[in-house]
């Protein structure tokens, strides 16, 4: 059975699953080269079609993410909630809705009328994106539109391995919830609770984001990081916005969306310091979201925890679930926000179509996430040669690069398959030794990115133990570089590059078996400096995706001032 999703919101994207396996999987923002690309993914339908080489005609069925009738966001269009070229009418109009809203309080319908006002271009999306996928591709077969949340944790537990989990979604808020959690046994669904969307705690997050002179739902991982050069002091004051009671997430303010802004930028004192509010609700969050999946694990009585939705981007968060008394073992969808819906929903539709066939919709633990485009060594060259650029051709161009990171250089790989979600995994990645502490301040300035939080350390399997504690139970996740751990007194003293403040580090674990020339890159690199681990950032600048093309790296090798280029076999060295 050939199934296509596609989520067409907030980082847009498309995914072929076949015969209940991932085949391809793209967000639109890689091949727009704009960063969470919003708009109808006309791209990467195109892109998931081709690298499945499942025919329009071999689709049986279409799922698309989110039910709700009332938003098409058309391509190219941008609207969040705290973006500066707002008109003076439409924000009037969005804050007096906003308050009206407060008045209401949690009812369904008067935010869906909100809703409503939120979008000046809304259209009737479902009309629309079914006269699309007719009109562009002739599509025949039935689409079908999955719920938010339940694409999120189809997603999520499809892929964890798990036949038993609790799976938890947290975000922002979609199909008027914030919250949903499921308790699976071999691929039947149960919804034991459900958060609504006025209860957000990830919006409140957002908040935050925003009044630390950020970008909301765009730049939540730098609070992240922030978070730890702070002092929590504000936790007692956010404990009365948003608060875990009774089982559940509870917006104690009574306010929903600007009016919560308005109301906690006054109840923060002046010049208070944007360290204090982000270390306030990183602390805030991790306690009330360990408390909510606490209760619901001891609920369902399945000690596997899938974890999936914007808020699990948070790595920190992630590691305190994994440290509860009930969990065993957490697995975090590598594709956690909204860019994963496409991979959910097309899960959910096959797992039902399956069911009524009389099978098991069963999951599986994929070993890699590397669902994009690769290129051969031929397309490469004539890029290369295209942009006038002299290079080596090397067959082991894994010991090379190894070398040269222990000589201390920088170096960008461009290798194989293109990873999918938001994290660079090793094939669109920029690599350094983390013996060099400063470096989180030159490299950042090179790529033009404001960070707080270390690089992230690439670390061969075979040396976890020396290099971080309480690993157990998400050591497979942390392939994926979606969660962190405390480090050892050895991992602090030998490779401070990768440390955070806070003693904590968010490792990419490589398996000898599972990631080829990667894991040869690090374990030669160990049989030179006797070190098992070096840096990994996203090759990208700021406030671009990661790069997807051999044009791309090249582009970004140049606009970086980075030192060597490994793009297949192929090494460039910087002439400045």
């Amino acid at each position: 059975m050939n199934v296509l999703g596609i989520t067409d919101g907030m980082t847009g994207g498309a995914a072929v699953i076949v015969d209940g396996k991932i085949a391809a999987a793209v967000s639109e923002e890689r091949l727009v080269r704009k960063k969470m690309a919003i708009g109808f993914p006309e791209k990467a339908i195109n892109e998931v079609l081709s690298l499945s080489g499942v025919e329009v005609s071999d689709i049986d069925y279409i799922a698309i993410a989110g039910k709700r009738d009332h938003f098409y966001y058309p391509p190219k269009v941008w609207n969040g909630w705290f973006q500066e070229d707002r008109g003076f009418l439409k924000e009037l109009v969005l804050k007096i809705a906003s308050y009206f809203v407060d008045l209401i309080g949690d009812n369904t319908f008067f935010q869906w009328c909100y809703y409503q006002l939120k979008l000046p271009y809304a259209l009737n999306r479902r009309r629309k994106v079914r006269k699309f996928l007719k009109k562009l591709w002739h599509f025949k077969c039935p689409i079908i539109f999955i719920d938010h949340h339940y694409s999120h944790a189809t997603a999520a537990y499809f892929t964890s391995g798990f036949n038993k989990a609790t799976v938890v979604s947290v975000d922002g808020g979609g199909d008027g919830y914030s919250s949903k959690i499921y308790k699976v046994n071999n691929g039947n669904f149960t919804e034991i609770t459900g958060v609504s969307s006025y209860n957000s705690i990830g919006n409140f997050y957002a908040y935050v984001t925003h009044l630390c002179g950020f970008k909301a739902h765009k730049h939540e991982g730098k609070i992240t990081g922030l978070a730890a050069h702070g002092n929590p002091k504000y936790k007692e004051l956010l404990e009365g916005f948003i608060t875990f009671k009774n089982g559940t997430i509870v917006n104690r303010s009574r306010s929903f969306y600007y009016s919560s802004l308005s109301k906690l930028a006054k109840s923060l004192p002046k010049g208070f310091k944007r360290e204090d509010l982000a270390g306030s609700m990183q602390k805030h969050l991790e306690d009330v979201v360990s408390k909510y999946v606490h209760t619901w694990v001891e609920d369902s009585g399945y000690s596997d925890v899938a974890l999936v939705g914007g808020v699990f981007a948070n790595v920190r968060l992630n590691q305190e679930i994994n440290n509860l008394d009930n969990v065993n073992n957490v697995f975090v969808f590598p594709g956690m926000g909204d860019e994963g819906l496409a991979v959910g929903a097309a899960y959910a539709l096959w797992a039902e179509k399956i069911k009524e066939k009389g099978k098991k919709a069963l999951p599986y633990k994929p070993v890699n996430v590397y669902f994009g485009r690769g290129f051969s060594n031929d397309e490469i060259r004539a890029e290369l040669d295209k942009e006038n650029l002299t290079y080596i051709h090397y067959d082991d161009i894994e010991s090379e690069i190894a070398k040269l990171l222990a000589e201390g250089h920088v170096v960008a790989r461009f290798e194989g398959d293109m990873e999918y979600g938001p994290r660079a995994l090793g094939h669109r990645s920029i690599l350094y030794q983390a013996t060099d502490p400063t470096v989180n301040d030159w490299l950042n300035k090179k790529l033009e990115r404001t960070e707080f939080m270390p690089f992230a350390p690439v670390t061969l399997e075979e040396y976890v133990e020396k290099c971080y504690k309480n690993i157990k139970g998400g050591l497979h996740t942390a392939r994926f570089m979606t969660i962190t751990f405390d480090c050892t007194e050895w991992m602090q003293k030998n490779c401070p590059a990768v440390v955070h403040i806070d003693g904590t580090a968010r490792p990419q674990i490589v398996n000898k078996e599972l990631d080829g020339g990667y894991y040869r890159i690090v374990d030669e690199y160990r049989k030179i400096t006797g070190l098992p681990s070096i840096i990994n950032t996203s090759f990208n600048m700021h406030e671009e995706p990661i790069v997807c093309t051999p044009y791309d790296a090249i582009r970004a090798f140049k606009l970086g001032h980075l030192e060597y280029l490994a793009i297949g076999n192929y090494l460039v060295k910087s002439v400045e």
